[in-house]
């Protein structure tokens, strides 16, 4: 998103990552040794506040970002064992293997720590065992599920999902290209980030999205075509909606048609419902909650 002139205020993702960087810092800091972030979602933030937030530390982590061996796994933490930041970027797989979680819960538990490795397949200068005081972040898409060596893992770390509804990514997009984008208005961005709104249907938007599509209008200007099918052949490339993601739009949306209905008949709890129900389709009760719901978040 450094293509953006950033505007004052911070949207709702934006405070969640503000959230997510406090916790790598946490991590930076010594406070804890060991974070886990996940998410479905991508091109929500989450490696570049972790990397950004670093970088504002004055560190410089060990990168793991590909597949990685159960021996290479063990190389890796020796030679990175003292006071140093590993930072295991989307490497998922590590996370089904009971070699990888073995010596990974050794990393991350006991005082001290202690790795060990009993293989005829270890080199020659590395030991068989050694103390590990360095600290460990991991971003990954998804918590495995139904494997307890991971949840042995996952119980030594901080752990912090972060995730959007459609509505908030889209919240976003408008407020990065607030200022225009590349000769492009803010008008211009506002009526590709509109259209994205419009087709995105139960697409999974994604900020990643958002420079591509206004360079495709750039270039359909240049070139005089319609930019339209361009920019919803890519969004048709995207992939559905997980069902918890779908379920946060859901309350998105009844809040929001619950402000519509509180701004539209402020005198009337009847009037309020009415609309509401009529326009969400949804019940009386599915009313009262999130009436329930919006006082409490407004304390």
């Amino acid at each position: 998103m450094n293509e953006f002139e950033m505007v004052e205020g911070l949207t709702a993702l934006e405070q969640r990552q503000q959230t997510l960087a406090h916790m790598v810092r946490m991590v930076a800091r010594k406070v804890n040794h060991a974070l886990f972030v996940f998410g479905s979602q991508g091109g929500l933030g989450k490696s570049r506040t972790i990397l950004r937030t670093l970088d504002e530390e004055g560190i410089v982590p060990i990168l793991v970002n590909s597949h990685v061996t159960p021996l290479s796994l063990y190389g890796t933490m020796f030679q990175h064992r003292d006071e140093q930041i590993i930072f295991f970027d989307d490497v998922d797989s590590m996370f089904s293997s009971m070699a990888h979680l073995g010596l990974l819960r050794s990393a991350l538990w006991g005082s001290p720590r202690i790795v060990t490795y009993g293989s005829s397949q270890l080199p020659s200068d590395y030991p068989p065992s050694f103390e590990f005081t360095s600290r460990c972040i991991f971003a990954a898409n998804v918590i495995p599920s139904k494997n307890d060596a991971f949840k042995a893992v996952l119980s030594r770390c901080d752990i912090y999902e972060l995730s959007a509804t459609n509505e908030e990514v889209l919240e976003l997009m408008r407020c990065v290209s607030a200022n225009g984008f590349h000769g492009l208005t803010p008008e211009d961005c506002a009526m590709v980030i509109d259209f994205i709104a419009e087709n995105s249907e139960d697409r999974q938007l994604s900020m990643r999205l958002l420079g591509p599509s206004l360079r495709k209008l750039q270039y359909a200007r240049t070139e005089e075509l319609d930019w339209r099918p361009l920019v919803k052949s890519q969004l048709q490339t995207l992939g559905r909606k997980q069902q918890a993601t779908k379920r946060l739009d859901s309350k998105s949306r009844d809040m929001k048609l619950l402000r519509e209905a509180l701004k539209r008949f402020p005198e009337s709890v009847k009037d309020q419902m009415a609309y509401f129900c009529q326009r969400s389709g949804k019940s009386r009760a599915s009313f009262y909650r999130t009436l329930s719901r919006a006082r409490d978040d407004t304390g």
